[in-house]
């Protein structure tokens, strides 16, 4: 038997209306900007001044606009955009400030060693590494392994991509930032 339209489309609305309310409680921040967390690096301590950093402090401090890049050790999308992404760093990193949390753990997408082996075989240099604060995946509302955010100097979000990117497809939205953050 088939469900009833009204009765599907009250529960879409519903969903909808569920899925909404949790969106809007999952920021701590009232004036609607992502969650800080605290990042612990596996490579790059030297580029953000310190094995450990709070990201809304590198913001403060921090001249250049940033990628933001979610990622995960056992997510093959993940490891698929990766090289570009040291290519667009070793291009870019004097404009932009590069920077990858794994969230792996907290998506079930593999565990710190597997993180750490990922970028190790790829030859990562890019501020990388993990936080603690598991919280960081509702709190930038990450839906999708990998999840780019392009943020202009101020900690503002400039664009959004959802998924890898190819080499090109980055090196548009770099620019795109660049360009926004010039003066």
């Amino acid at each position: 038997m088939l469900p009833s339209p009204i009765k599907t489309s009250q529960t879409l609305i519903l969903f909808a209306v569920l899925v909404l309310a949790l969106a809007a409680c999952s920021s701590d921040k009232a004036s609607g900007e992502e969650g800080d967390f605290v990042l612990t690096l596996y490579v790059g301590a030297e580029e953000v001044g310190g094995q450990s950093v709070a990201f809304d402090e590198l913001i403060a401090r921090e001249d250049r606009p940033i990628m933001l890049n979610f990622w995960a050790g056992n997510c093959p999308p993940c490891e698929a955009e990766m090289p570009a992404l040291q290519a667009a760093w070793e291009q870019f990193g004097d404009q932009v400030l590069f920077v990858g949390v794994d969230i792996g753990p907290f998506v079930g997408l593999g565990s710190t060693g597997q993180a750490k082996d990922l970028i190790e075989r790829l030859g990562i240099t890019y501020p990388t590494g993990n936080t603690g604060n598991r919280t960081v995946v509702t709190d930038w509302r990450v839906s999708t392994m990998p999840t780019t955010f392009f943020l202009n100097r101020n900690g503002r979000v400039h664009d959004t991509v959802i998924g890898a990117m190819s080499s090109s497809r980055l090196s548009q939205r770099i620019l795109s930032l660049i360009a926004a953050n010039a003066g």
